[in-house]
């Protein structure tokens, strides 16, 4: 039962923060680009990368990642809205947006990864 008020916590949190932040950065922008739901990928794809890092070297417990890995960061990142911009720029013809946001959102996402983790790393092995 513990688990599962982790991940509605974790899940609510990141909603939350998910949707001020994509919500910010489409209206600091003004473009019909999705910007905003591309930060909330590449900003929760680098976060999960460097807290996996930082979780390899301490003792985080199995529910401390439950709350994070999958409810904090599964709620801030979402795909499903991704892929509802993706479709929403090709119904409107803008299949050439449409292409760049799969292509951006995939490569920064595993870019962003790879990223958090290496910083992860040489952060706690700058600590040890």
């Amino acid at each position: 039962m513990i688990k599962v008020l982790l991940l509605l916590a974790g899940g609510a949190i990141g909603t939350v923060l998910r949707f001020g932040v994509s919500t910010w950065v489409q209206r600091s922008l003004l473009y019909s680009f999705p910007f905003g739901i591309l930060s909330v990928n590449v900003i929760g794809s680098f976060l999960i990368g460097f807290c996996w890092s930082i979780a390899e070297y301490t003792s985080l417990s199995a529910n401390a990642r439950i709350f994070l890995f999958t409810g904090l960061f599964g709620g801030f990142t979402t795909f499903s809205s991704f892929a509802l911009d993706t479709m929403t720029l090709m119904k409107t013809g803008e299949y050439k947006l449409a292409f760049l946001n799969i292509l951006a959102s995939n490569i920064l996402g595993l870019v962003a990864v790879f990223l958090g983790l290496f910083l992860g790393k040489n952060v706690m092995n700058l600590i040890k």
